[in-house]
């Protein structure tokens, strides 16, 4: 059993989601009126708005728990039910509305739950360390109910996936395939574009150096780890050892005769590169821009920007270097800040003539 938890800002939607009778049927429920979806929704709403003090942001908590193929037989409604109990009664979701709704739209066995992040108290449910705690939660009562570990992404199947969980999982398998015959980010990123997957990443300029990729296709966008943690950023960067491309890496952040110098990717042997030219389908995502699946995005005016690899691959051809100034009397060079009378004048303060 594997458990997938997210905080919403809105019921009505989610109801409507995860209560679709096209798909989906109730199999439990607690303080919610049930005469309809917008019912439920607006019980629920109302419990959230009437909350004392500070309203929360998003007082709704959407919990997924998928179930191995190997377990269908012996999932009854009943059962399910108990088993998404129990996880809310670990997980701390206690003494609050929520819904508990069985999916019969994929061939694995899953539900779903919509619960409210304020009590019937008018308290808060605490969500600290909550995804650490889902996966402590799922792994223990998997093996008390006897069920089976879910093999992740390889057992699913593709041929019934749409939309964006389609695109989650093209994008997948075309890097798990591209990985083997990779050994640097150009590689892998010239590889993609064959297919129509753009790269982009995160790049902080205070620190100088990469902090996370996205993949997009067709449009919709994901973050790395958002796809898997396998295909995360760090874990990514550690398989094709930090280069950018062959001969081209980062240099670690140093600090030289105690002027701290932003990390810079160093030069290492330019004759080595056959980076294709316009690897990227279309544009990264424009800053502030959320992903597909609910990321986190890019703050305006902070210090973390979206790049591409030919960026990445500029600066590591044409890294910018450091200017200090001489120091002392006398015997400036051409290359420092304040290399002549003239500029050092504009520097200078100018008093106001009376």
């Amino acid at each position: 059993m594997m458990g997938d938890l997210k905080k919403r800002a809105s019921f009505a939607k989610l109801v409507n989601y995860v209560n679709n009778p096209k798909k989906a049927r109730l199999i439990d429920s607690k303080d919610v009126r049930l005469d309809d979806n917008a019912a439920i929704a607006k019980s629920m709403q109302g419990q959230a708005d009437d909350k004392p003090g500070r309203r929360l942001k998003n007082p709704v908590y959407h919990i997924s728990l998928d179930f191995a193929h190997e377990d269908t037989p012996k999932l009854t409604d009943d059962m399910m039910a108990e088993i998404a109990r129990e996880y809310m009664r670990r997980m701390g979701i206690t003494n609050t509305q929520y819904i508990v709704c069985r999916h019969i739209d994929k061939e694995h066995q899953h539900l779903h739950i919509v619960a409210n992040r304020v009590d019937n108290n008018g308290n808060t449910i605490s969500d600290r360390n909550d995804a650490i705690r889902n996966v402590a939660v799922c792994k223990a009562l998997t093996r008390e109910y006897g069920l089976h570990f879910s093999k992740g992404k390889v057992k699913v199947k593709r041929d019934r996936l749409r939309g964006k969980d389609k695109v989650k999982y093209q994008i997948y398998d075309a890097v798990k395939a591209a990985l083997p015959h990779c050994s640097s980010w150009s590689d892998l990123c010239d590889r993609l574009a064959r297919q129509g997957i753009g790269v982009h990443f995160k790049y902080d300029r205070g620190k100088g150096e990469m902090v996370g990729v996205a993949f997009t296709k067709d449009g919709i966008s994901f973050s790395g780890s958002r796809i898997d943690r396998s295909i995360g950023f760090y874990r990514l960067d550690k398989l094709l050892g930090s280069r950018i491309a062959e001969g081209l890496e980062w240099q670690p952040r140093s600090q030289d005769n105690g002027v701290n110098e932003r990390t810079q990717p160093i030069r290492q042997d330019v004759a080595t590169v056959n980076h294709t030219a316009h690897t990227f389908i279309g544009q990264p995502s424009p800053v502030g821009a959320a992903d597909g699946n609910g990321g986190s995005p890019v703050e305006s005016g902070s210090n973390i920007v979206q790049v591409t690899i030919d960026t990445l691959m500029e600066l590591c051809v044409q890294p910018h270097q450091a200017k200090v100034s001489s120091g002392g009397g006398g015997g400036g060079n051409d290359n420092g800040w304040g290399e002549n009378d003239n500029e050092k004048d504009k520097l200078k303060p100018r008093r106001r003539r009376r």
